[in-house]
């Protein structure tokens, strides 16, 4: 069960850097809805975060 969270916690990281990038994007391309540059850093940076915490979380839980 810890294995599981730690691994949804990876995806969740990794998903959120492209959006991050994404959204960036957006910006430049005159959407709506768009993250300027500190933003899209500090979502990124949670991205990482994350990944990193759910890679933890799985090391110590094993891998089977």
């Amino acid at each position: 069960m810890i294995r599981l969270f730690g691994r949804a916690l990876q995806v969740l990281g990794l998903v959120l850097v492209p959006v991050a990038l994404a959204g960036n994007i957006a910006e430049a391309a005159g959407a709506p809805v768009s993250l300027d540059l500190k933003h899209m850093l500090i979502v990124a940076g949670i991205g990482v975060i994350l990944f990193y915490i759910g890679h933890a979380i799985q090391g110590r839980s094993g891998t089977g």
